[in-house]
């Protein structure tokens, strides 16, 4: 009876220790330093070193991290939005882990809150800032938790006004109006003729600057890196992944159409907009 007892006691402990070992992590503790950030915002924001918490928590992956202040810029003075900032979640070589991209949380207020600390926070304040992702898979869920050492920042900064970028147009050429100026005539003896002030010309539309159009250019570039990175880590049957993929590309498309069709930039943008579009589609 007591040999009984002791093996169902043996029985409990290992099942016990089976489930454990077959459970998902609850959490993971990642020690960073000089994290890549990536895109717009990587001269005025960095993460701050230091150790993170990766929570599973009902199949959501969760992960706050401090974004330090490195340059204060106005955004919303300058007509600019953020646009979707991403986590990608690195294994111990480097590489990303398919399926794994953290974004913010749509009711957190991240958006905002980011926004104001750029304006108003002072050089080395931080930020705390939580990207999540729901992962439905055990599996997966269990080997991002397993494999999760390290992790980037995408980040992205676009205009706020919708529609495709202003075009220069050439002034419009009004018809000219006959001329009711009488001919000048001869003075006589003893007589001067009067002076008259010359009629200036109205200023012609100035150009874009092209300040503006390395902004955009900025902007296309950080929308390409983006879809790059969101492509290698697509996970085959992902369909909210494959969705968010065709909607970067879109996003791209529109995009190049405006640079193609606008007017006003310098030989070496032109060049820095085909290289990247070249880049673009060796990427697919």
């Amino acid at each position: 009876m007591k040999t009984k007892s002791v093996l169902i006691i043996m029985a409990v402990a290992v099942l016990i220790i089976m489930t454990a070992c077959s459970g998902v992590p609850k959490e993971k503790k990642l020690t960073v330093s000089n994290v890549n950030v990536i895109g717009d915002a990587k001269d005025l924001i960095k993460v701050a070193d230091g150790t993170y918490t990766l929570q599973n928590a009902n199949n959501e992956l969760s992960l706050t991290i401090n974004l330090q202040l490195l340059q204060n810029r106005d955004l919303e003075m300058e007509g600019l939005k953020l646009g979707q900032w991403t986590l990608n979640l690195l294994d111990k070589d480097g590489n990303s882990i398919p399926g794994a991209m953290l974004q913010f949380k749509p009711e957190s207020g991240a958006e905002l809150q980011i926004i104001e600390f750029l304006k108003t926070g002072m050089i080395g304040d931080t930020l705390a800032v939580t990207f999540s992702q729901m992962v439905t898979s055990q599996d997966e869920l269990k080997k991002i938790m397993k494999q999760t050492t390290s992790f980037e920042l995408t980040t992205v900064i676009e205009s706020i006004m919708p529609g495709p970028l202003a075009e220069v147009t050439p002034e419009e050429t009004k018809p000219t109006k006959p001329s009711t100026t009488q001919p000048a005539q001869k003075p006589q003896a003893g007589q001067t003729t009067p002076q008259t002030t010359p009629e200036t010309s109205p200023t012609a539309t100035p150009v874009k600057p092209s300040e503006d159009w390395d902004k955009e250019l900025d902007a296309y570039s950080a929308a390409i890196d983006r879809y790059i990175s969101m492509k290698n880590n697509l996970k085959p049957g992902d369909a909210n992944a494959i969705r968010r993929l065709n909607e970067q590309k879109a996003k791209i498309d529109e995009m190049t159409k405006r640079f193609q069709t606008a007017s006003g930039m310098t030989a070496a943008q032109s060049t820095r907009f085909k290289n990247l579009k070249a880049k673009f589609d060796n990427a697919g």
